[in-house]
């Protein structure tokens, strides 16, 4: 089988063909995979960062955590999926340990976790660029309790989980001001963007010159400590953020996505009334995939990188 793995601590992630194929325990569904996409833990998971935090790693490592495709076969105890269905989500980073991921042809989830339909209408290329960036979206905005004419600051915008927050909260009927760079405001504004500040500028003063009192809520997606926009803030603000940036304190949210299946289905059914488009930057097939690593961080994106895996 072909995958992308890690094989030390000390190697670069590469194509291996000759991993066997897995085989699913009754309780397990097995996945041909087609698509899944780059998201940033995955950069953490192949820099040993989750070894930094007292997780395991149990070599090879499979990287890649999104994925979409069709059941091969299900176990004889599973009664919600059986062969030639089309399926998608996402693979726990760690589960206990770092060991199982979906940048390989074949997987195997079980059906409490990590799957859901695809529903009718929905591309795979598009379900397999969603499930991460997709889901934790969902949850930073509905930690931020938006109503109709909140002004919402979103720090980092232009990437795979900004880009799918920013067209949620414009659906709450939210204004949404973000820093970026010139040539990303066609881009953004399309998506729901209200106001572009200039990124390199003073943001928080590029805010009161728009919002006087400050804004209601921030998304913050790209620091790891708290405060870097409290300046921007209205008194009482919300703030959610899965990097580390929300700090605590009444309002502020540290958010996770969770694969459940309610969360995979709620996607679902956005992707599928149009109310959520995933852009997809780039495409990348499989044996690229380290490609598509080095670029998330090293290239500025607009959206998702995406992996065809078969």
């Amino acid at each position: 089988m072909r995958a992308i793995t890690l094989d030390a601590s000390d190697t670069q992630p590469a194509l291996r063909k000759d991993l066997p194929e897995p085989m699913p325990a009754d309780t397990e569904i097995l996945v041909r995979v087609q698509a899944s996409s780059v998201n940033p833990v995955d950069n953490s998971i192949a820099a040993g960062m989750l070894a930094q935090m007292g997780v395991q790693y149990d070599y090879p490592v499979i990287l890649g955590r999104d994925y979409a495709g069709v059941v091969e076969q299900a176990g004889s105890a599973v009664s919600g999926y059986s062969a030639g269905d089309q399926v998608f989500g996402f693979v726990l980073h760690a589960n206990p340990t770092a060991h199982d991921g979906s940048w390989a042809e074949l997987i195997t989830v079980t059906e409490e976790l990590s799957i859901a339909p695809v529903p009718d209408g929905v591309d795979l290329a598009v379900a397999g660029a969603a499930p991460l960036a997709g889901i934790t979206a969902i949850t930073a905005v509905d930690a931020l309790e938006l109503s109709k004419g909140d002004v919402l600051l979103v720090v980092g915008a232009t990437g795979g989980v900004g880009s799918l927050a920013v067209q949620l909260a414009a659906r709450a009927g939210a204004r949404i001001l973000a820093p970026a760079l010139p040539e990303d405001e066609t881009f953004l504004r399309e998506l729901g963007v209200s106001d572009v500040l200039p990124r390199d500028g003073d943001v928080a003063a590029a805010v009161h010159h728009l919002v006087p009192d400050g804004v209601d809520a921030l998304l913050d997606l790209v620091n790891y400590a708290p405060s870097t926009y409290d300046a921007a803030l209205k008194e009482g603000a919300r703030v959610a953020s899965p990097t580390g940036a929300a700090g605590e304190g009444p309002g502020r949210s540290m958010v996770m996505a969770a694969p459940t299946a309610e969360n995979l289905q709620r996607l679902g059914v956005l992707l599928a009334d149009g109310s959520l488009r995933v852009p997809v930057q780039a495409t990348y097939e499989l044996a690229q995939a380290p490609e598509a690593l080095a670029a998330l961080p090293g290239q500025h994106t607009q959206g998702k990188l995406a992996v065809r895996v078969s």
